[in-house]
């Protein structure tokens, strides 16, 4: 409303200004030289006024950039935001950072190598964060170690929490692992390729993940397959669990599958490209999700093609969906992006290098994503918080839980 209020001023304001312009004493005595004089001079002032007015226009409540914080590579990982307001990313400078909601350093902890993926704050405050250096951290909300678990190899994958407070997280060594909230381990699941797709717990505990080996799978919390669904590619997107417990999730056989929870297939909608995007669900059920053949597609819970939305690059970026249903996500040409429900623009921020991070939003409307320009934004949006849904973003919650939200 304050946006309409303001441009409509700007429109009167430039009305006024231009009959001032043409109806001036000087306009009727062409043929001085005064009277050239003071045109020109209303012309200046006129101009002025116009670019005073575009400033402002771009530089309105929606979109404006708050602050952003500098790392000392790129932010890819998704920010957690604390109870308090604090917010948790890693970042490829091996060092993972917390800040406060203004963008203050709070502290910082080093890892040993990349901070890929994006950390999980439990109920107790306890936050787990992933490294390519094989490692599982356990922190206190000070940056203090707890403790470290280590697997055999790299872990792109991001933790997610189980509702008896196991965490759960995949590996570059084909294991999908599960850890006891004390830091041993509680069973490791061979799934025979590359676990980079994060884990998504349902309400019942059973845990689901994909695999490079073109399935994803369903997975009991004592270890035990409960199925496997296969896909025509490696499944690097990480899923997403509807209210009615539908499984949604992305193949680099370019298709969206919907999974019914006893693993059979649902739909499936067939994109251009590789999916590497991971889906975010809105109120009404409505699916989103990126694909690199450059756009973001909205598919109805039925499976039908709502919209897409060209931003003509690549779609790595998951989206988010905010209180008031607006869909916020990165492409690789830098910006990012809110589109309205129906899929036309809001607002687009541009950063100084592509944007593959994904967003979370705060109750206060502070949207907080990361970009290959090595830093973590804070734009400003008339979202106040997360939408309504099972799944309104990468990792389902503020927190980063990477487990269905069954309070909407």
């Amino acid at each position: 409303m304050a946006k309409k209020r303001w441009l409509g001023f700007q429109q009167e304001l430039v009305v006024a200004v231009a009959t001032s312009v043409a109806f001036t004493p000087a306009g009727r005595l062409k043929s001085s030289l005064r009277a050239r004089r003071n045109l020109f001079v209303d012309f200046l002032i006129f101009s002025s006024i116009i670019f005073l007015c575009s400033l402002l226009t771009a530089c309105g409540p929606q979109g404006r950039r708050l602050w952003r914080f500098e790392a000392g590579n790129a932010v890819v990982a998704a920010p957690a935001i604390g109870p308090d307001g604090t917010v948790y990313v890693g970042a490829h400078d091996s060092f993972f950072y917390a800040l406060t909601p203004k963008g203050k350093l709070k502290w910082k902890f080093e890892a040993g190598n990349w901070v890929h993926g994006s950390a999980a704050i439990a109920p107790d405050g306890t936050i787990y964060m992933t490294s390519f250096d094989r490692k599982l951290y356990a922190l206190t909300p000070d940056g203090e170690l707890l403790w470290t678990y280590e697997g055999l190899k790299k872990i792109e994958s991001s933790p997610a929490l189980g509702p008896d407070g196991t965490i759960y997280f995949g590996a570059d060594d084909d294991y999908l692992y599960a850890i006891n909230p004390n830091g041993e381990l509680k069973w490791q699941l061979d799934i025979h390729g590359w676990v980079v797709s994060c884990p998504a717990v349902s309400a019942q505990g059973v845990v689901y993940v994909g695999s490079e080996d073109n399935a994803l799978y369903a997975v009991q919390p004592n270890g035990e397959v409960l199925w496997r669904f296969e896909t025509g590619g490696p499944v690097y997107s990480s899923p997403a669990i509807a209210a009615d417990g539908t499984i949604i999730v992305g193949s680099s056989d370019y298709a969206i599958y919907a999974v019914n929870p006893d693993g059979t297939e649902k739909w499936h909608v067939d994109t251009e490209a590789e999916i590497y995007s991971s889906p975010a669900i809105g109120p009404d059920g409505t699916v989103y999700v990126g694909s690199m053949d450059n756009h973001l597609y909205a598919v109805q819970s039925d499976g039908s093609l709502a919209w897409k939305f060209d931003t003509r690059d690549w779609v790595i970026s998951s989206p988010a969906v905010g209180a008031d249903g607006t869909i916020y996500f990165g492409s690789y040409n830098q910006n990012v992006y809110a589109l309205s429900p129906d899929g036309s623009v809001l607002w687009k921020y541009k950063t100084d290098k592509y944007v593959t991070g994904s967003a979370n939003i705060a109750p206060d409307g502070r949207l907080y994503i990361g970009s290959d320009d090595d830093y973590l934004y804070a734009l400003q949006t008339d979202s106040l918080g997360l939408a309504d849904s099972s799944w309104p973003r990468f990792r389902s919650d503020f927190v980063n839980s990477g487990a269905v939200n069954t309070k909407q």
